[in-house]
């Protein structure tokens, strides 16, 4: 094969030097041209020979006898000249935009086709058939479908799965079509190939709702989605994990968008709790767990929701040292235990309801220890009293002890009452009647009782010391 470049470009550009149709007029005539070429540095020729074959491969152009087409070589750049003689300007922007489209045209062909035949495609599945072409697709399709089963039978897996994808693609809007969808995404879930089989079952419930295959690819999505969430591939902070959570919330949310009214869509949402708390997302769990109580009461799937959500404020209780979250998980508690009073989690909840007063006056026990350390005795008051409330807890004798030590201690200080203190006029100010009545008068102020006669000290029988004599001056 000749290497020089030159003579490359000669072979390439030859074409367009060939005999074809007149650009230039009814009394132009096309005939070959003659190829010029000049190059200067056949380094730069061969730098830009594969790109220029490239685009220049196809279509052939054929130039008209007045035009010349000459190519010169430089040391970085590969320039074009069109020489033009009778030729006007607008024929050589016709002539430019001719080259254009055509190479556009070379390059695109590709995709365009691949374009065009998706849109083909989907003008094709929105176009309506008429009985006899419906017919006509049912019987080749059933004919396909018997095949198919054929091969399934005979362990022919590989045949029988191609040929379900066809029947599904190809007539997807008969009955053996559908029935096809099913059993390619059977196929598929045998195969291994979990997530592609859910993506085809969601395709055959959102397209054919008819279908008596419906529940049975409900069934077989939870099941996929479910085996996906319990396997033991956990990974590595999701790194090499089944499935990512997103993903796997994803599935379970469409199993429950899709079908809602089936026993797989509560099952569900319970599973987006399941999910959600594994990864530590706590409150979005909860949340997912209300969503089945709220929306499919008096289930068994609404117990074990509810149930769920007392155990999740618990946790987020015990990382508070709010007494608010303690409340929150008692009022799950009694829910779970007013609507489920013979359910065997009752008594489990019934203790840990305890358990769960004993931490909530722990922390106000502990609250009231930190306001007494920073110097605000009626601050912790208030939360001693609390705990003092709740007497079947270890905490309301150690909160008694306090208030007794907080009462009992010597104040030097005037208490103050407000933020600014008290009003200093006001041990001055003459009290108000607290009645209607103006005629009876003030209460007379309460006068000091006088001190009751001191008894004689008793006598002693021992014999008194006499005192030691004065010393001398």
């Amino acid at each position: 094969m000749d290497q020089d470049p030159r003579n490359r470009f000669a072979r390439l550009f030859l074409r367009f030097s060939e005999t074809g149709a007149s650009l230039g007029g009814a009394d132009s005539r096309c005939s070959r041209r003659a190829f010029h070429m000049e190059c200067s540095s056949s380094s730069a020729v061969s730098r830009s020979k594969t790109s220029t074959e490239s685009r220049l491969r196809s279509p052939r152009v054929a130039l008209c006898a007045p035009l010349a087409l000459t190519i010169e070589g430089r040391s970085r750049s590969l320039r074009f000249f069109l020489q033009t003689s009778p030729f006007s300007l607008m024929q050589i922007r016709v002539l430019r935009c001719l080259l254009a489209g055509l190479l556009a045209f070379s390059l695109g062909v590709e995709s365009s086709h691949a374009f065009l035949g998706g849109l083909f495609k989907r003008s094709e599945d929105k176009k309506v058939l008429s009985a006899e072409q419906l017919g006509s697709q049912q019987s080749k399709a059933a004919e396909m479908l018997a095949k198919a089963k054929a091969y399934e039978a005979s362990g022919k897996n590989r045949q029988a799965r191609d040929t379900y994808k066809n029947i599904s693609q190809s007539y997807g809007r008969t009955e053996a079509g559908t029935e096809a969808k099913f059993g390619y995404a059977r196929m598929l879930e045998a195969e291994g190939e979990e997530r592609k089989a859910f993506e085809q079952y969601q395709e055959l419930i959102s397209n054919h709702r008819n279908t008596p295959n419906f529940n049975e690819a409900v069934r077989h999505q939870f099941g996929i989605a479910e085996g996906l969430r319990t396997s033991e591939r956990k990974g590595l902070l999701g790194v090499g994990a089944a499935i990512q959570p997103s993903k796997l919330i994803e599935m379970f949310e469409q199993i429950s968008t899709s079908a809602p009214f089936t026993e797989y869509a509560p099952k569900s949402l319970l599973a987006i709790g399941y999910v959600r708390s594994d990864v530590g997302e706590m409150d979005p769990a909860i949340a997912a767990f209300q969503k089945v109580v709220d929306k499919y009461p008096e289930t068994e799937t609404a117990k074990e929701a509810q149930y769920q959500i007392f155990k999740l404020r618990g946790v987020t209780a015990e990382k508070s040292n709010s007494p608010v979250k303690d409340r929150a998980q008692v009022e799950a508690g009694l829910d779970f235990v007013n609507q489920n009073p013979e359910d065997q989690r009752t008594s489990e909840i019934k203790s840990d309801l305890q358990s769960i007063d004993e931490r909530s006056m722990e922390k106000l026990y502990n609250t009231g220890t930190f306001y007494e350390k920073s110097g605000k005795p009626d601050s912790a008051r208030v939360y001693y009293r609390e705990v003092v409330k709740n007497p079947n807890t270890s905490w309301a004798p150690k909160a008694q002890e306090r208030l007794a030590v907080l009462d009992g201690q010597a104040n030097s200080v005037e208490k103050k009452a407000g933020m600014f203190g008290p009003n200093p006029l006001k041990k001055d100010r003459v009290e108000m009647r607290t009645t209607e009545d103006e005629v009876v008068p003030l209460p007379a102020p309460a006068t000091a009782s006088p001190a009751p006669a001191s008894a004689p000290a008793p006598t002693s029988s021992i014999p008194a010391i006499p005192s030691a004599p004065a010393p001398a001056p």
